[in-house]
């Protein structure tokens, strides 16, 4: 949790404020008021970092679906409010990713029915998290859905550097609920358009969540086949500037270049090495990446575990 306690104190008072003003039938301004000044607090930088600073993986996952459905009830409340579709969309996408994908992945080889079951979740989650976010675009861009769909460059032609943040969770959601999903072919043709929204957010600001737009062309060209449209080198490319933009104190993206690829090349060193780094860094250095960090090591170990798994030489390199 954060170590500032008037931030705390703030935030759970504007919860309690618009769960009154819910709950009795108050007059509309005086309800209005109470959903904005809620609104405010769960959008709010600081707020939210309440969630990523914490060193408790397991509280925050049990907390999650409340602030999801707050997000959720607010929206209702109030239906043009921009930074609620944004705080929506990355609680989505976040949840589907830190606390749905990453476990599928890590119970299929023991429970497989259950990483399928949990696959189709974050599916469903990365899609709710992308519509929310297009919603948010919509504000400003009037049919956005329909024109990306139709022709994604001339849709995002006139995207602005302020609409950045939408366009990350918008591109990342569409992305991961294909990922989740491979065997729908259906959805498989539409990968090019997230790609097509996440190379304008690198266009608009490759800085914007400390590099985060690197970080997810890490997994997309390092973990797919050259014959895919994949390629190991962009994607050492955009390691080295992720790791430069968070000044090597993020895990995830050490994490990143060794799950993908450096087991598509079969390069045991470098994966090694690699996941020795992520496992280096001090979590509790930066509090807004103490919560991704932990996260992060706990996938590095778990990869660690499962060396033997991944690399067909592994015996052999271990009695060289």
């Amino acid at each position: 949790m954060t170590s500032d306690g008037k931030g705390i104190t703030r935030f759970a008072g504007l919860v309690f404020s618009f769960c009154a003003a819910v709950l009795f039938p108050f007059g509309c301004s005086v309800r209005q008021a109470a959903v904005s000044g809620a609104a405010g607090a769960f959008s709010d930088e600081k707020a939210l970092e309440v969630y990523s600073s914490d060193d408790d993986p397991e509280l925050i996952r049990d907390a999650f679906p409340f602030g999801l459905k707050t997000y959720e009830l607010l929206i209702a409340q109030d239906t043009d409010n921009r930074s609620l579709y944004l705080a929506a969309a990355a609680g989505f996408v976040q949840y589907a990713a830190a606390f749905l994908a990453d476990e599928a992945d890590m119970l299929e080889d023991d429970d497989l029915d259950r990483a399928k079951a949990l696959r189709r979740r974050a599916a469903k989650l990365y899609l709710r998290g992308s519509e929310y976010a297009i919603r948010g675009l919509e504000l400003d861009h009037k049919e956005f859905r329909k024109k990306v769909h139709e022709d994604p460059g001339s849709a995002l032609a006139d995207m602005e550097k302020e609409d950045v943040p939408l366009l990350f969770y918008a591109g990342a959601g569409w992305a991961g609920t294909i990922a989740s999903d491979p065997s729908n072919m259906s959805k498989i043709a539409e990968l090019q358009t997230a790609e097509a929204i996440m190379r304008k957010v690198l266009d608009l600001d490759e800085t914007w969540g400390d590099g985060a737009v690197y970080e997810f062309f890490i997994a997309f060209d390092g973990g797919r086949s050259e014959a895919m449209g994949g390629s190991g080198e962009r994607a050492l490319g955009y390691y080295r500037r992720a790791v430069k933009l968070s000044e090597g104190k993020k895990a995830s993206p050490h994490v990143a270049l060794a799950s993908t690829v450096a087991v598509q090349q079969q390069d045991l060193e470098t994966f090694r090495d690699l996941l020795g780094k992520a496992l280096a860094v001090d979590v509790n250095e930066m509090k807004k990446w103490r919560l991704s960090n932990i996260l992060a090591q706990r996938k590095a170990r778990w990869l660690l575990e499962k060396t033997a798994d991944l690399f067909v030489e592994y015996e052999g390199a271990e009695h060289e």
